[in-house]
């Protein structure tokens, strides 16, 4: 087993260059760091302190218009925020951030076009950049703001070009009215209100909130979806309410001037949570609790929620057995968070190679070397009583083929891979009502084979530098089919901006609720019913009817349904080719596109043409962590190794959001494009294993047999001489 685990000092070139290239950065944190005071004692410190607004000015909760506190002038008196700020939660839009492997994507959702779109700046293949798009970085942040901590793509430095600096300038204002005075013609262009709004900060509680201190995330997503950036730290932390938003305030608005401070937000504090001095108790921890991890990366089983049975499923072992999520997902200062996969190269160099499967459980067998002779305790084995795992009888071969999550993480394999719900793509922490089944439609577990090297920044062609064992290598993950509106041009798909397409389509489509439900809502007139039912029968309700007759209504209902999105379809098709005449508008859902098929007809496209425009975007997972007991493989060697294996023989059907559109499901052999001629013949060696090895015993006890009684015959014989 030694020699099939992953040989990180093959890396050790590569991390001792990381970590030379870092040394500077980490020597500059700590002495920002330094610069402050700090406790230094295991029990923490306690947090009262004043509260400062974005000017820098002490908040007096009795003044006649208090502003909203800043976290970076309140929080930033002692901690270093322009290095915190720069963590891996607020890097997205650094092209000099090592990106990694791929990690969920922001999903740019309008149910009213049927739009769902992943998205990234971090060069993730399959997800699109918004800045590509033509999406503003401010859209981008009052749209998806409210499932991120602040800062990143909304702050100042992402929001200004570089020549700006931090302040929102006389002439970005003047320009956003000259520009508003323009939007009277058919010129469209990206919405920034920049100057308006201001950034989005870095709200510290988001995080590190104590469970049950009244911070409520979701106030904060109200906030940012209202556009009441700088107000969403203050009414999310409960010590005021916040009243009005700037949803309403148009391009041309100057904030800055007098007459306009009465259209702001206002603020009232609650003047009891002010001690006489002033000062404000804030409810934190220095490491996050898990309740804060989960508001922005919960996922759940689909069926689980519509049907009411989440007592039925198991939260992750580790979870289970108490440990944190931040136990093994650390950071320091920089807040450059460990995400915890095998062969990681962190902004910390080799210092998390025991912080993933491997590391904590494995050890020294990861060659990293034990914490006694490295000096360094991140290197430990076992930590949190993490025990070593035997896999007795796994030929070695499986860790070369295999991460530890293939078998260790995400749903139980089932005939048809479920759906989940998440966070980020769904807003769960809304107080509603839910089935489950809602858009975008997200599938896990899949095992899919992945070429970890290029998340590795390592060769794997050969030579003493190869990652031989994470060359293929199959891995857990969820994925989605997106659905969006394009342009063919030169043979190939081009993705369209969704604010765009939403001022194009809009009327055609003549959608107000949702564009899967009112494409298909039909509902038949009272002479399209005396026409199929007659006369005396047209007027009677549902239930009234007979079989024969609802079976009538139904097939009409189809029928004028199908003509419905046709011609709705067709006419917003029509109308992008009209916006953009030098390209064929398509539409792509669930892998397929569709195109303009004469005035009132829409028709799939050839495949060909659509490309890879429609393929899935697949990200891997770790968690749920299953016990061992209920690993692939606790049962048996056919439970992978058989033709009926659900590891390759399992269903995955994409979700199209055309009514009528029937989309046919996917074999994972297909998506893994394993060799399954190749695999059914391995299989036959496994088939008859069992009895084989008893027949070997068999044998094996009879052979000894023979042996014992020749070797007793032998010895008789010489004895009696």
């Amino acid at each position: 087993m030694r020699e099939s685990l992953v040989d990180l000092n093959k890396l050790f070139p590569s991390i001792c260059l990381a970590s030379g290239s870092l040394f500077f950065g980490f020597a500059q944190r700590s002495e920002a760091q330094n610069r402050y005071a700090t406790s230094d004692n295991g029990s923490g410190y306690v947090h009262w302190i004043d509260l400062y607004d974005a000017d820098n000015r002490k908040i007096d909760p009795a003044a006649e218009s208090p502003k909203p506190y800043s976290p970076e002038k309140t929080c930033g008196r002692c901690h270093e925020y322009s290095t915190i700020s720069h963590g891996w939660h607020f890097n997205a839009t650094d092209a000099d951030t090592k990106h990694g492997r791929p990690g969920q994507p922001w999903i740019w959702s309008d149910d009213l076009t049927g739009t769902h779109l992943p998205l990234s700046f971090r060069g993730w293949e399959g997800t699109h950049n918004p800045d590509d798009l033509g999406l503003s970085r401010w859209e981008v942040a009052a749209k998806l703001g409210g499932f991120m901590p602040g800062g990143g793509v909304g702050s100042l430095e992402s929001l200004l070009p570089e020549d700006e600096g931090n302040e929102i300038s006389k002439e970005q204002i003047a320009a956003a009215k000259e520009s508003e005075s323009e939007k009277e013609t058919d010129e469209w262009e990206a919405e920034d209100k920049t100057h308006i709004t201001g950034a989005v900060p870095v709200d510290c509680m988001m995080c590190h909130r104590n469970a049950g201190s009244g911070y409520s995330p979701f106030v904060w997503s109200e906030q940012i979806e209202d556009e009441n950036f700088a107000y969403a730290p203050t009414a999310a932390l409960g010590i005021a309410t916040v009243s009005g938003n700037m949803t309403r305030l148009k391009g041309d608005f100057d904030p800055k001037l007098e007459e306009n401070q009465a259209k702001l937000p206002k603020v009232a504090y609650e003047q009891g949570r002010f001690t006489s001095d002033g000062k404000v108790f804030f409810d934190l921890v220095r490491k996050p609790k898990n309740d804060s991890c989960y508001y922005c990366h919960t996922s759940r089983d689909a069926n689980s929620v519509g049907r009411g049975l989440r007592w039925m499923h198991d939260d992750d072992v580790h979870v289970r057995a108490g440990i944190a999520c931040a136990d093994c997902h650390r950071n320091g200062l920089d807040h450059h968070t460990v995400r915890g996969y095998d062969g990681e190269l962190h902004e910390a160099g080799g210092l998390v190679a025991s912080l993933s499967c491997q590391g904590c459980h494995v050890g020294d067998d990861v060659g990293h070397g034990s914490a006694t002779e490295t000096g360094d305790p991140l290197a430990a084995s076992g930590r949190l009583g993490a025990p070593m795992p035997e896999h007795k009888g796994l030929p070695p071969i499986h860790f070369e083929k295999m991460t530890c999550t293939a078998c260790h993480s995400g749903s139980m394999p089932s005939s048809e891979v479920p759906r989940e719900i998440n966070s980020i793509a769904h807003r769960l922490g809304e107080h509603i009502k839910r089935t489950g089944m809602e858009a975008p439609a997200i599938f896990g577990t899949v095992n899919l084979p992945v070429d970890y090297s290029e998340y590795l920044g390592v060769e794997t062609a050969g030579g003493d530098d190869a990652f031989h064992a994470h060359d293929k290598v199959y891995t857990p993950h969820r994925m989605m089919w997106p659905s969006y509106w394009g342009l063919i041009r030169s043979g190939k798909v081009e993705v369209l901006n969704p604010q765009q397409v939403y001022d194009i389509v809009r009327r055609p489509l003549k959608v107000r609720k949702g564009f899967e439900e009112d494409l298909g809502d039909v509902k038949l007139s009272l002479s399209d019913r005396k026409k199929i039912l007659g006369e005396d029968r047209a007027r009677a309700k549902e239930e009234d009817r007979t079989p024969e007759e609802q079976e009538k209504i139904t097939a009409a209902e189809e029928e004028e349904r199908k003509k419905q999105v046709n011609e709705r379809m067709a006419a917003a098709l029509e109308a992008i080719e009209e916006e953009f005449p030098n390209g064929t508008a398509v539409y792509i859902s669930a892998g397929q596109g569709f195109v303009r098929k004469g005035e009132e007809e829409i028709e799939p496209a050839d495949p060909e043409l659509i490309g890879d425009a429609g393929k899935p975007y697949q990200w891997p997972l770790a968690h749920n962590v299953r016990p061992a007991r209920q690993s692939l493989g606790a049962n048996g060697c056919v439970e992978c190794h058989s033709d009926e294996s659900l590891f390759f023989q399992a269903e995955i059907t994409p979700v199209g959001l055309l009514p009528g559109h029937e989309v046919e499901p996917i074999k994972l052999y297909d998506l893994q494009q394993a060799d399954m001629p190749r695999l059914t013949l391995w299989n036959q060696l496994f088939a008859g294993r069992s009895q084989f090895k008893v027949a070997g015993l068999i044998a094996l006890a009879l052979t000894c047999l023979v042996v014992v009684s020749a070797m007793t015959w032998n010895f008789s014989r010489f004895f009696k001489r």
